[in-house]
């Protein structure tokens, strides 16, 4: 079989916007930035944050906001190598009339040697799939913060997108370097004797477009599966589909894929 061809910048800009629309993970991590994260963040004058993986920006608009309403002088680094997301982060942000110390998009992927250190506030938001060496991705930005500073991972589980991707990405694009779940960066942390804290997120995503098979759905499948999927034989197509269905909750007409999200958490000690 023919492997599909992997997606473009905009092809993965336009599924990633499709997948977001059906998914509740987005607003599951909203919440527990502010119920949980935030207060902790309370009484600092200032922070320098560095947003590995910012993609369109609105994981790091939002974080940008909160943290707004408790810090008064907020820099912030956003870092992203796919040039169409970068082009919709800023539009978003020169519509957002947020009032920043100072912003910057830096359109490369994250390395040991171009970006020097000394942040308060690193996160990881899914992208650690698109990482070799995610052991050197972790050390590296922990390594980048302050005394007292926060890396914060957000990450998928071993439930729900990773069980299609476990089954069907080899066979679909020829290789399994994206897949990896917070059960892998679990084994990391223990390597690096990292000490962290550990939440998941309840969320779901609604695949009833992908059962459906149009256009919609399509994009969601390929951002599954990272690959452009059209010409994908009818025979996988279907079997595809029929894991999608045997995993899924059907309520109220909709199926529903559970898709739990991991978050790690650690705090650099002071000197």
């Amino acid at each position: 079989m023919d492997r599909m061809k992997p997606l473009t910048d905009m092809d993965y800009a336009e599924c990633f916007n499709a997948f977001k629309k059906v998914s509740t993970e987005w607003m599951a991590i909203e919440e527990w930035l502010a119920e949980d994260f935030m207060p902790t963040m309370a009484g600092r004058q200032s922070a320098n944050v560095l947003g590995i993986g910012s993609g369109t920006g609105d994981f790091d608009l939002t974080l940008m906001r909160m943290l707004l309403d408790k810090i008064p002088a907020l820099t912030y680094t956003a870092l992203d190598p796919n040039e169409e997301h970068n082009k919709i982060f800023l539009k978003q942000y020169g519509e957002s009339g947020l009032n920043l110390a100072s912003f910057k998009i830096i359109p490369k992927p994250f390395g040991e040697d171009f970006l020097e250190g000394g942040f308060d506030l690193v996160h990881l938001t899914h992208c650690l799939y698109y990482i070799p060496d995610r052991k050197m991705a972790i050390r590296r930005a922990f390594d980048m913060l302050n005394p007292g500073g926060i890396l914060l991972i957000f990450h998928q589980t071993p439930l729900g997108i990773n069980e299609i991707q476990r089954t069907f990405m080899k066979r679909v694009k020829g290789d399994e370097k994206e897949l990896f779940s917070s059960y892998d960066i679990f084994l990391i942390m223990k390597e690096l004797s990292l000490k962290f804290n550990f939440n998941i997120l309840i969320s779901d995503i609604d695949v009833t477009d992908c059962i459906e098979g149009n256009e919609t759905g399509q994009k969601l499948l390929n951002f599954f599966l990272e690959s452009n999927l059209e010409g994908l034989c009818r025979t996988l197509r279907d079997e595809i589909i029929g894991t999608l269905k045997e995993i899924c909750q059907y309520k109220n007409g909709r199926y529903l894929l559970f898709h739990p999200s991991g978050i790690f958490w650690i705090r650099k000690n002071p000197i």
